[in-house]
């Protein structure tokens, strides 16, 4: 009993040798500790039981309210782009009126003074300029709120041509700067596997990557390599297109890279409108296809644009994007 007090469950009295009420009682004690025991031992697996139970719900529970946070951004972000849509009508109706008002005067102030308009031809033709620029401002605010009112015509093309001709439409950007550009494009270079065609809009993938190739330019600051490859990849089980533009440049501060798709996200302050990225995930993710950023380790960023074959089973356009990482960063490693 004392051994039992002191917490020693296995302490028993065994054979005592005696049939008086003092045996008998030794043998009940050892009785009643069997139980005690059994008892113990049924407890601490059901506390190790109900442990496993905590923690698989603990984790289920994390899972649901990562789930939930996910939702209550995409939420909060639907939120803003609805807003941003009501609101993007009347700013550009607001913006485009005086606008207008600002260049017939100009017109009109050119066909008044006639020859003598070229003193001052310098002067019109800055406000020509800038006038072209809030156009293309409020074009590009309608054009994010709005993508599906900008043209949906879609093609099978093949992504090398248009590439090609996207670096022709940049050289006056490029070639004023010390810019170095690669191009590693595996289409019909055995062993390498083919880069099907895709189904998109020229147009539209046109824009982004131009968009890419001039944000490269600038994280650059006048020199650098500007890598641009093309190559045929595979995700969720569907061989695709993958097409990245890779400079040397500063890169993205890692706190910030999962932020450089969000409308009006820029690091340009004052000078850009922050809607290039934005635009160019909507239009990418139309065609079902991801657009995702990862910094190099070597140096400097890439982006890259994954998309589906023209002849996939969704049509290669339209479709749900495929699943992309929750940080934004594409797994494919560097080219």
């Amino acid at each position: 009993m004392q051994r039992v007090e002191h917490g020693d469950l296995t302490a028993r009295n065994g054979t005592v040798g005696r049939q008086d009420e003092i045996g008998q009682v030794a043998g009940h004690l050892d009785s009643l500790l069997d139980q005690i025991q059994e008892r113990d031992r049924r407890l601490r697996d059901w506390a190790g039981e109900l442990n496993e139970r905590v923690d698989r719900r603990t984790i289920e529970l994390r899972a649901a309210n990562q789930k939930l946070e996910e939702t209550f951004k995409q939420l909060v972000m639907s939120e803003k782009l609805a807003s941003i849509g009501e609101i993007t009508a009347g700013v550009a109706h607001e913006i485009n009126n005086p606008v207008a008002v600002i260049q017939g005067n100009v017109d009109v102030i050119r066909m008044t003074l006639g020859s003598g308009a070229d003193e001052v031809q310098t002067e019109l033709d800055l406000i020509d300029n800038q006038v072209m620029r809030i156009g293309a401002i409020v074009g590009k605010l309608l054009q994010f709120a709005r993508p599906s009112e900008f043209g949906t015509f879609e093609e099978s093309l093949d992504l090398a041509p248009l590439v090609s001709d996207c670096l022709v439409l940049v050289d006056h950007v490029i070639s004023r700067q010390a810019i170095r550009v690669e191009k590693h494009f595996d289409q019909g270079q055995p062993p390498a596997t083919p880069v099907p065609p895709v189904r998109i809009d020229p147009g539209e993938l046109q824009q982004v990557v131009i968009n890419l190739i001039l944000n490269a330019a600038q994280a650059m600051e006048g020199a650098g390599l500007l890598t641009l490859s093309l190559e045929a990849a595979a995700r969720n089980g569907q061989l695709g297109a993958l097409l990245t533009v890779a400079d040397n440049g500063c890169g993205i501060v890692e706190d910030q890279i999962a932020s450089v798709f969000n409308p009006f996200y820029t690091t340009k302050l004052g000078e850009g409108t922050g809607l290039g990225l934005s635009i160019s995930q909507t239009l990418v993710q139309r065609a079902g296809g991801i657009i995702s950023v990862r910094n190099l380790t070597s140096g400097g960023a890439a982006f890259s644009i994954w998309l589906p074959p023209a002849g996939g089973p969704d049509g290669g356009a339209g479709g749900a994007p495929a699943e992309e990482p929750v940080d934004g960063n594409d797994p494919t490693p560097p080219a």
